[in-house]
């Protein structure tokens, strides 16, 4: 990767000369005259060169002549790019990005987290509908009704907005998932984007389908989970809206279609104003619910291929909680799906499945803390660390050593509330995806 940051600033370094040799001899470019390109490499070299280069390197030549613009917003380009950078595992890690939501949106370098380095800068991202307050006041109102008017005890009203106002304290942006440099967001009442935080590109999904029950009110119960379908390269989002107290109408967008169509309703429990989104693993989309006959907690995984559902039961030791507001928080840790409480009680522990699928393969790990809120967001490239959300902090917890380590970011207050994700960085534009429908492959 030096080697080609060398040649490739050897290459910029010629251009600038060819054009300070043209402005000093004060001659108008023809047509006959080869471009800059040209005289240093043809464009076959320059594309391998660039195919070698950060996302962000290649974003920032597109201003330097037609030929990098050309070559830098072809999709081809842009897959062709992404399959190199997953291929290569040391180029990879280079390209780790945390993206932040809290208040507004942020990304930092995800790998210089464990470096000694236990206070982060940020970098504030423009994102859709930043600059529109319309749909964050109307969000707040909605709130404000559905949660502190509801004719529920003082209580309740305070467990529910202490584990469940995060939207409210993140200013109302929601980051569902990501998936090779795609994040998908909602920072508004109906308004779902796919976003790439690296070229600024983002493509507003269409209105979903209209609900079979509209008794239930569309201010409650609704979830997203973001993925890609290997099987037919396509980018998929789910959405679960409650159409009562136990009924969940499922939904899902297909990027190369650009059009939602309506699953299947589903039979589980859910707790109104919950919003954590699904956690995208090994080729679904899963979420914690309990199962209406027989009230059991389970897993609950949508297959972006065959876009079926289908359960993985979690252990009777699992529910040793009965906390009211209790739930599921699912996630995964050093590569296995997990599981961990969250309620208002405090829990000291996290369940693993170990063999992805296996049952049988649930392991309960213990911690050396007690938290109310948690999820797991990603491991440090080393896997020595895991990086977690815990009661509204950002924690490096050592599994090995079972120590912590609470974590900054200059100029972001994460009290205020936060979620976090990962993406890494790409050129792949959620508008051109699906354009290339027709001709030779």
């Amino acid at each position: 990767m030096k080697a080609i940051h060398l040649l490739w600033e050897a290459i910029m370094e010629a251009m600038k000369r060819e054009r300070r040799r043209e402005d000093y001899d004060g001659e108008e470019e023809t047509n006959d005259k080869a471009s800059p390109e040209s005289i240093v490499l043809p464009p076959e070299i320059i594309r391998e060169i660039l195919l070698r280069l950060p996302a962000k390197s290649i974003g920032r030549f597109r201003c330097v002549s037609k030929l990098f613009c050309s070559l830098s917003s072809d999709s081809g380009f842009a897959k062709s790019h992404l399959d190199l950078t997953l291929r290569n595992d040391s180029v990879r890690s280079l390209h780790r990005k945390l993206i932040v939501s809290s208040h507004n949106l942020y990304s930092l370098d995800f790998d210089s987290i464990g470096e000694g380095n236990r206070k982060l800068t940020a970098v504030e991202l423009n994102y859709p509908l930043k600059d529109d307050p319309s749909i964050f006041s109307e969000m707040i109102r909605n709130y404000v009704r559905d949660h502190l008017y509801s004719g529920g005890s003082e209580d309740d009203r305070r467990v529910m907005l202490n584990l469940n106002a995060k939207s409210y304290r993140r200013n109302w942006v929601e980051i569902v998932g990501s998936s090779n440099g795609l994040v998908c967001i909602s920072p508004g009442e109906g308004a779902v984007f796919l976003y790439n935080p690296t070229t600024g590109d983002s493509k507003r999904l269409p209105e979903t389908l209209p609900l079979r029950s509209v008794g239930y009110g569309r201010d409650h119960f609704q979830t997203f989970g973001f993925g890609f379908d290997d099987l037919t390269h396509d980018y998929k989002v789910v959405k679960l809206v409650a159409t009562s107290e136990d009924i969940l109408d499922a939904s899902v967008y297909s990027l190369k279609a650009d059009s939602w169509k309506r699953i299947c309703n589903l039979n589980y429990e859910h707790n109104d104003g919950f919003y954590t989104s699904g956690v995208h693993f090994n080729g679904a989309i899963h979420w914690g619910f309990t199962e209406g006959s027989h009230h059991q907690r389970v897993v609950v995984a949508f297959d972006l291929q065959t876009e079926e559902f289908r359960e993985m039961p979690l252990p009777d030791e699992a529910e040793d909680c009965t906390h009211e507001f209790r739930n599921f928080v699912v996630g995964s840790l050093n590569g296995c799906l997990c599981v961990v409480n969250s309620c208002y009680e405090v829990h000291d522990d996290i369940w693993v499945m170990n063999e992805y699928g296996e049952v049988k393969s649930w392991t309960r790990i213990r911690i050396s803390f007690l938290y109310r809120s948690m999820k797991p967001l990603c491991s440090t490239k080393n896997d020595e660390e895991v990086l977690l959300e815990i009661d509204g902090d950002m924690v490096l917890y050592n599994f090995e050593t079972n120590t912590s380590t609470d974590l900054g970011i200059c100029g972001v207050k994460l009290s205020d509330g936060f979620e976090a994700n990962t993406y890494v960085e790409s050129l792949i534009s959620p508008n051109s995806y699906g354009i290339e429908r027709t001709g030779p492959r």
